[in-house]
């Protein structure tokens, strides 16, 4: 096994159990579907369940609907539960008194709070690029 999957695997380990419902939030950027793809490798040996969640902040017009779709398309092809929801961030940030990207997080995570609950998660899956620093949370 590479060293990458090896370190993979071990930092998998640490932050999931076996049982464990895992839902990943997966904008369908290279950061999100990595993680996806590796919590997928390992899901079957390490016994736990993947669920995915994609958020569709309408804000890129026919980009916005194209990277839905191929997220959809992602979870199909991994035979794994897909949960969508579109949100007009635009429109609904004056309402929460914040900037569109707070906005747009703050969103985000109720609507994945929702489906965590839904399915009896215990686990939501992020990957993140912040300053050019990749960022994986697993959030109990």
């Amino acid at each position: 096994m590479p060293d990458l999957f090896k370190k993979t695997r071990s930092a998998i380990v640490e932050l999931v159990s076996p049982g464990d419902r895992v839902l990943v939030a997966v904008s369908g950027g290279i950061d999100s579907l990595a993680l996806l793809y590796l919590l997928e490798q390992f899901s079957k040996e390490l016994g736990y369940e993947l669920f995915v969640a994609h958020l569709n902040h309408l804000a890129r017009g026919k980009e916005s609907d194209e990277d839905a779709r191929f997220v959809e398309k992602e979870a199909d092809k991994l035979s794994l539960p897909f949960f969508i929801e579109e949100v007009d961030i635009a429109k609904k940030k004056s309402h929460l008194k914040a900037s569109f990207q707070e906005s747009a997080r703050i969103l985000r995570y109720r609507f994945l709070e929702k489906i965590l609950l839904s399915i009896k998660g215990n686990k939501i899956a992020v990957g993140h690029t912040a300053d050019d620093q990749v960022e994986t949370i697993l959030m109990n």
